[in-house]
């Protein structure tokens, strides 16, 4: 049995409005230009202060910077070498803040060691940071470390609490502030540190939280994120950090452009507003940095470059107009995940979709999670009056062909674009 699947995730209702002949076509109706949001933000900042999609890599290589990535790091030593290097390309950078208390770095083991903070020193420290480079404009985001501080421990929760605070008073271009939180934290976890936050970053890590052949895991990751920013401070914003660390089994090296595109585009469907990806260190015994480090370029390109995507997925106006049918293929995927505490499966749709205007422009980005071939039919736009392209194909499609019909392969990521004839 097929299933009607609608986009709902952000859609906003369309309201129809009236003309001097009634009621507008279906064609003007789809191609009811969208408002272009970005005008308001400046061209030379990274989102959300600017209109720069933000693409980084942490740990980043030489290698990465004549690309189209628009960040670089964070990076865990060597915090003045990024900020010089990246001045020197022209790129922003993630500056990482790390606090000296007692002569020592704090680090994790710091807070069972230390029972009776001085958070005043902490602060104090913090302060003459950053103090000292917010006359640095290339800066875009701040980085909290140690990562992953626990809502439950008093003592790493107020850390963060008094690093935070100490930033915001003492930046003038007060620049989002983050920190990482792992990847099996849910929205509940991720809702705790995000009241402190400017940004929302969790692992994203599909292969190493063993999902390899679950990979509906990414968009549960962004749901969490954006749950969290929703009911404890929604003026932050949810990004993907998508994996790039560890060697395959060799029969599964071939996956690996498939799977660094499902788990992006997935991420960004779902409503990841930047990308992180963990990481460009070159490591031992991980032969297969090239492959994925290739893929992610690929798709810095098609985001960050003449294509430009990054601008529909941060700006671009969700519409729901569009429905999705499943005619071949598991509809739905099971997922669950206890480590994070949950106790039974939930359903996704086996495809997610993001349908949205963008200026002039319609886009419908689709990612398939499934790991089989899976069939689907769209209708909803104006058969015969438009042109419809196939993005990353680069071929046109028949538009006078409604429904349209589509084949996904497993993992399988599409970009439709309408255009009015």
């Amino acid at each position: 049995m097929t299933r009607l699947i609608r986009m709902t995730t952000f859609a906003a209702l369309v309201m129809m409005q009236g003309c001097n002949s009634g009621v507008l076509s279906q064609k003007d109706e789809f191609f009811k230009p969208a408002k272009d949001v970005s005008e308001s933000y400046p061209k030379d900042k990274i989102y959300p202060q600017g209109r720069i999609f933000p693409y980084t890599g942490f740990s980043p290589q030489k290698s990465s910077y004549d690309k189209k990535f628009t960040m670089c790091g964070p990076v865990y030593n060597c915090f003045d070498k990024l900020l010089e290097e990246a001045a020197e390309i022209h790129k922003k950078a993630i500056c990482t803040i790390r606090v000296i208390y007692k002569g020592k770095p704090v680090t994790l083991e710091t807070f069972k060691q230390e029972k009776d903070f001085d958070f005043q020193e902490i602060a104090e420290f913090v302060k003459k940071e950053v103090a000292a480079l917010a006359g640095n404009e290339n800066i875009a985001w701040w980085y909290l470390t140690p990562e992953e501080l626990k809502s439950w421990r008093k003592n790493e929760i107020k850390y963060l609490e008094t690093v935070s605070n100490a930033i915001r008073e003492t930046d003038p271009l007060k620049r989002p502030i983050w920190m990482y939180d792992p990847g099996h934290r849910d929205a509940k976890g991720l809702g705790e540190t995000v009241k402190f936050l400017d940004i929302c970053g969790k692992g994203m890590f599909t292969n190493y939280s063993n999902f390899k052949d679950s990979r509906i895991f990414c968009r549960w990751s962004i749901e969490q994120e954006i749950e969290a920013i929703k009911n404890n401070n929604p003026s932050a914003i949810p990004i993907a950090l998508p994996e790039m660390f560890r060697e395959p089994a060799p029969e599964d090296v071939k996956l690996i452009p498939s799977w660094v595109r499902h788990d992006t585009y997935s991420a960004l469907i779902t409503g990841a507003k930047g990308l992180a990806v963990f990481s460009f260190a070159n490591r031992k015994n991980f032969k297969s940095h090239d492959i994925y480090f290739q893929e992610y370029v690929n798709i810095a390109d098609e985001l960050c470059g003449e294509l430009n995507l990054g601008q529909v997925f941060l700006f671009g106006e969700p519409r729901n107009d569009i429905s999705l049918k499943i005619t071949a293929g598991p509809a739905t995927l099971p997922f669950l995940y206890r480590n994070s505490g949950m106790k039974e499966p939930v359903e996704f749709s086996s495809v997610g979709i993001f349908n949205a205007a963008y200026k002039n422009e319609r886009y419908l980005f689709l990612a398939s999670s499934a790991n089989v071939p899976v069939s689907a039919e769209i209708s909803g736009f104006p058969a015969g009056q438009c042109v419809i392209e196939d993005v990353f194909n680069k071929k046109q499609i028949d538009s006078k062909i409604s429904p349209l019909k589509l084949v996904f392969a497993p993992l399988e990521v599409k970009c439709i674009k309408f255009k009015q004839k």
